[in-house]
């Protein structure tokens, strides 16, 4: 029976793909199962990093619209009548409505994925 170390976790998946491949040809199931195992592991993680990163960006830009809005609503009360303000509010309640729907649905990918 073969296992595999540490030192061979830093093997790229062809890597460990042409070494399910030599597993497959001389018969050793355990080895085959093992490899597999491996390559799983790295497809939930690398989507798991991908999936976190996201969540982070989305509620970085979600912040940074919050500000936005927080500064458009002062700009509007020193000048109620200004139309370009009021659209630009309008254009910020929308994108973060946007947004809020991006993040539910990262989250919940992301907790499925999981499961």
């Amino acid at each position: 029976m073969r296992t595999l170390n540490n030192r061979q976790t830093a093997l790229s998946t062809d890597d460990y793909l042409d070494l399910y491949l030599l597993a497959k040809e001389i018969n050793d199931e355990t080895w085959q199962q093992e490899i597999l195992a491996v390559l799983k592991t790295r497809q939930n993680r690398s989507f798991e990093d991908k999936q976190s990163a996201l969540v982070q960006e989305i509620w970085e830009d979600f912040k940074q619209l919050n500000e936005d809005i927080s500064f458009t609503y002062r700009l509007i009360q020193e000048e109620p009548t200004n139309e370009q303000f009021q659209a630009k509010l309008s254009r910020l309640r929308e994108r973060r409505i946007t947004l809020s729907r991006e993040l539910y649905l990262a989250k919940k990918q992301y907790v499925e994925h999981t499961q």
